[in-house]
C-alpha cells in the first residue's frame, strides 16, 4: 500500500494519494510521515485548510520532521494567517537547510507588515538561493510597492521579474503589468487644466488679516481656474509649475470682491520610503479691485511612509507678507508641521492629525505673535456606493499669543480661532464633478470687538482635462 500511495503522489493523483495515506495513518497513527503526506496531497489540490490540519498534527508528533514546519507555514500564508505562518517559517529556517520558498514567503510577510528593508533582503536571498523563484519574488514585491504608491520602485521590480528565471506565467504576468503601468504613466498628460464655477453664501464677510468683521452677509458667484505643467517627470527628480486664479463677485458688497493670482513651482522626488517636496508660491490678493496683499512662501515637506497604511508628515514654511493699505502689518511668518496620516479598512477611511507651531515677526511689534495650531481631518472614500464619491470633515484650533501690548487697547492681545469644515465631492459626467462645502469659523479674543462667528456654504461645478 505504501508503494501505491507514493506512486499516486508522484503521478499527481491527489485524491488517490490522500485515500491511501489516510488508510496508512489509521493503521499507524503515531507515524507523522503519513500525516505529512496527507497535508502535501491536500495542499497540492488547493485545500489548504485540510493541509494545515494534517501538517499541524504531524508537527505535534514530530516538530523536527523534514519540511513539515515549512509546508505548514506556506499553507498558513496562503490562508492569510501571516503571524502564524511567520512562526512556522522561522522555525523551518532555524532547522535548516535554507529553503528559497521559506525565505521568499518570510520576505513577503515582512513587506505586508511594512518592514521593507528586511523584506527586500529576504527576497534577494531567496533568489540567490534559487533563481527559479525570481519572477514570482519580484512580481509580488512590485505589487507591494504599488500599494505604497511607489511607481518607480514597482516598475524596476517588474522589469527584473519579466527577465528573470522562473515559471513562464509569472514572467508573462510581470511583462503585462509593466506594459499597463508604463502606458498609464505615459498617458498622464504633462499639462493639466481645471476650472470651476459656483455660488457662495457668507453670513459675515470678514478680512481676517485686517481684523475686519462686517456682521453682514452676502451671496457671491465664484470662478476659479488652474493649470499645472509637469516640465520634468523622470529621474532624478520631478519639477512642476502652475498658476491658480480665483475671483468672487458679490451681489451687494462689491468692496469684498476677492481676486487671487498665484503662480507656483514644486520640485519633488521619492527616496524610499521618503517623499520630499520643495515648493515656492507667490500670491497676490485684491479686494474690490484694489491691491491688498502680496505674499511669498517657501515650503519644504517630507512624507515618510515606513508602513503600508501610515505615513509621518514633517514640514517647514517661511512666508513673507506685504500689505498695501496697512504696511505696519508687513511680516515674516515661520512655521513647522508635525503630523501623521493613516488609512483604514483598505483605504476606505483616511485620518490625519497635525500640530503646527507658528511665529510671526511684523513691522509693528504689537502684531508679533506665537501660535499653536492643531488640525484633525477624516476623509471617507465611498467608492462602494459610487465611484469617485468622497466625504470629508476637518477641525482646526489655533491659539495666538501676541508678544507686545497693543497701543490701542493697552494690553497684550490673545486670540483663539476654531474652524470646522465638512464637504463632499460627487462625480458627474466624464471629467466633471460637483462639490458642496460648509465652513464654520468661530474667532474669540480678549479684545471683545474682534469676536465673530462666520458660516460659509458653497456649491461648485468642476471640470478638468
Amino acid at each position: 500500500m505504501l508503494d501505491s500511495a507514493f506512486e499516486a503522489l508522484e503521478m499527481g493523483d491527489w485524491r488517490r494519494a490522500t485515500q491511501l495515506f489516510e488508510e496508512l495513518n489509521g493503521e499507524f497513527p503515531d507515524e507523522p510521515e503519513f500525516l505529512y503526506y496527507i497535508g502535501l496531497a491536500a495542499a497540492s489540490q488547493g485545500d489548504d485548510l485540510r493541509a494545515v490540519d494534517a501538517f499541524a498534527e504531524a508537527a505535534a508528533l514530530n516538530p523536527e520532521l523534514d519540511w513539515v514546519q515549512a509546508d505548514l507555514g506556506l499553507s498558513l500564508y496562503r490562508l492569510g494567517e501571516f503571524d502564524l505562518a511567520e512562526e512556522h517559517l522561522l522555525e523551518a529556517l532555524l532547522q535548516g537547510p535554507e529553503d528559497a520558498d521559506v525565505l521568499l514567503h518570510l520576505g513577503l510577510i515582512d513587506l505586508e507588515n511594512g518592514n521593507q528593508e528586511r523584506g527586500q533582503r529576504m527576497l534577494e536571498e531567496s533568489v540567490a538561493l534559487d533563481p527559479d523563484v525570481a519572477a514570482l519574488a519580484f512580481y509580488q514585491a512590485a505589487n507591494y510597492e504599488l500599494d505604497r504608491e511607489n511607481f518607480e520602485g514597482a516598475v524596476a521590480l517588474l522589469e527584473r521579474a519579466a527577465l528573470a528565471s522562473g515559471p513562464e506565467g509569472w514572467r508573462i504576468a510581470s511583462a503585462e503589468l509593466l506594459a499597463i503601468l508604463v502606458q498609464d504613466e505615459s498617458s498622464i498628460p504633462r499639462i493639466q487644466l481645471r476650472v470651476a464655477a459656483g455660488i457662495e453664501n457668507d453670513d459675515n464677510l470678514t478680512v481676517s488679516q485686517q481684523d475686519l468683521s462686517t456682521g453682514i452677509g452676502d451671496v457671491a458667484g465664484t470662478m476659479e481656474a488652474g493649470i499645472d505643467i509637469e516640465i520634468l517627470r523622470d529621474q532624478p527628480f520631478g519639477v512642476s509649475v502652475g498658476y491658480d486664479f480665483f475671483q468672487s463677485l458679490h451681489q451687494d458688497l462689491k468692496e469684498f470682491d476677492l481676486q487671487t493670482n498665484e503662480p507656483h513651482i514644486e520640485i519633488y522626488d521619492f527616496f524610499e520610503p521618503l517623499r520630499p517636496v520643495l515648493a515656492y508660491r507667490y500670491r497676490r490678493d485684491s479686494y474690490g479691485g484694489e491691491d491688498y496683499l502680496a505674499s511669498h512662501s517657501v515650503d519644504l515637506d517630507f512624507t515618510l511612509c515606513p508602513w503600508q497604511q501610515t505615513c509621518a508628515l514633517l514640514g517647514g514654511e517661511f512666508e513673507n507678507f506685504e500689505f498695501d493699505p496697512i504696511p505696519e502689518r508687513d511680516s515674516n511668518r515661520y512655521s513647522l508641521f508635525i503630523g501623521q496620516q493613516t488609512f483604514f479598512w483598505g483605504g476606505f477611511l483616511g485620518f490625519s492629525l497635525g500640530w503646527e507651531p507658528q511665529w510671526q515677526d511684523a513691522r509693528a511689534d504689537h502684531f508679533d505673535y506665537q501660535a499653536q495650531i492643531v488640525r484633525v481631518a477624516a476623509t471617507a472614500f465611498l467608492d462602494r456606493l459610487q465611484k469617485g464619491l468622497i466625504l470629508g470633515a476637518s477641525y482646526e484650533f489655533e491659539s495666538r499669543d501676541y508678544d507686545h501690548q497693543d497701543p490701542l487697547w493697552g494690553f497684550t492681545r490673545r486670540d483663539d480661532r476654531t474652524v470646522f469644515w465638512v464637504g463632499t465631492a460627487m462625480p458627474l459626467i466624464g471629467p466633471t464633478q460637483a462639490s458642496l462645502d460648509y465652513i464654520r469659523i468661530e474667532s474669540r479674543s480678549n479684545v471683545q470687538l474682534l469676536n465673530y462667528d462666520e458660516n460659509i456654504v458653497s456649491l461648485k461645478l468642476w471640470a478638468w482635462r
